[in-house]
């Protein structure tokens, strides 16, 4: 979505908002894999078991 926003209005933003903007998508998908990793902590302190371990149902209730 960041990208597209740039691209619409190609002449209107300059090489500095572009880095920044790409730097940022990099920073957002960091943070993201962050969450998925502590979220499977969670899970294996919850139940004793590693994430991909468990059954696509929810076998877990919190």
């Amino acid at each position: 979505m960041l990208f597209q926003h740039l691209m619409d209005d190609r002449g209107k933003h300059g090489v500095e908002t572009v880095v920044d903007v790409t730097l940022v998508g990099r920073y957002y998908e960091r943070f993201a894999d962050h969450a998925v990793s502590i979220a499977r902590r969670v899970v294996y302190l919850v139940t004793g078991e590693h994430a991909n371990e468990l059954t696509t149902d929810a076998s877990i209730t919190l």
